[in-house]
């Protein structure tokens, strides 16, 4: 019984496999001979001796070209910030100084389309007579909306509209994700980038940034987010504020 079964099989198999050869070769060239039927593509491409591979692409992105993607993207809103002194008094006279004297310069960003720039409050000593936002080779002149000394942020704003800005981030950063930062570098303002993880979020949150260069730097992450700023406190240690307490800022 099994036997018969297995040969009854074999012979179905066999003749099969002679079936599509006969009309691989023979049937399906007459076939596309035919005058209606040698327009319909299958009966065409069989009689050709044409296989049709679709071909399907694998898209993979890589960790380094997502940094890539996600820096060139967020550069456009980091600016420059300058904190200049231009007159002084000296023997109960006001002078003018024929080039104005640098107290700090570092780094912020554009925060509204209408002009509002965030930056760290150590770019802004409260001695400053002018303070100057670089962007886009321009020096703009800025005037000081809000300072705060506990989270270490100062509010700018320049006369400048349809400017580019980036989402905040809604969710908090996690333990071991990937932020950015993007800085420019005095005096020539040329932009800088460095990346690290989170390293701890509680008591204090830390990336493991640090210098004084980053001072003002916005911190991003791979979304192209805004999730945070960098600051130095008294002793002129990084810290870091978040993107909420920013936002809670900016209102």
């Amino acid at each position: 019984m099994i036997k018969d079964k297995l040969i009854k099989f074999g012979l179905i198999f066999v003749l099969g496999a002679v079936g599509g050869i006969l009309g691989s070769q023979f049937l399906f060239p007459w076939l596309a001979g035919i005058g209606f039927l040698k327009n319909v593509d299958w009966i065409r491409q069989a009689g050709e001796g044409t296989t049709v591979i679709n071909r399907t692409e694998r898209v993979v992105i890589t960790e380094n070209e997502a940094l890539e993607d996600a820096i060139d993207k967020c550069s456009g809103v980091v600016v420059g910030v300058i904190s200049e002194v231009t007159e002084k008094i000296t023997a109960g006279k006001k002078i003018i100084l024929e080039k104005p004297e640098i107290l700090a310069q570092g780094t912020g960003f554009i925060a509204s389309s209408d002009g509002l720039i965030v930056t760290a409050k150590n770019l802004i000593p409260d001695s400053a007579q002018k303070i100057l936002v670089v962007y886009n080779s321009r020096q703009i002149e800025a005037e000081i909306k809000k300072a705060d000394e506990a989270s270490g942020i100062a509010v700018l704003k320049i006369n400048e509209n349809n400017l580019p800005v980036l989402p905040f981030a809604e969710k908090e950063p996690r333990l071991g994700e990937q932020l950015f930062l993007i800085g420019v570098k005095s005096p020539d303002f040329n932009k800088f980038a460095d990346f690290d993880i989170v390293r701890q979020i509680s008591p204090v949150f830390d990336i493991g940034f640090s210098g004084r260069e980053i001072i003002g730097c916005p911190i991003f992450n791979l979304k192209g987010e805004i999730a945070g700023l960098n600051w130095a406190d008294s002793a002129g240690l990084a810290k870091i504020t978040k993107s909420s307490e920013i936002k809670q800022l900016l209102k």
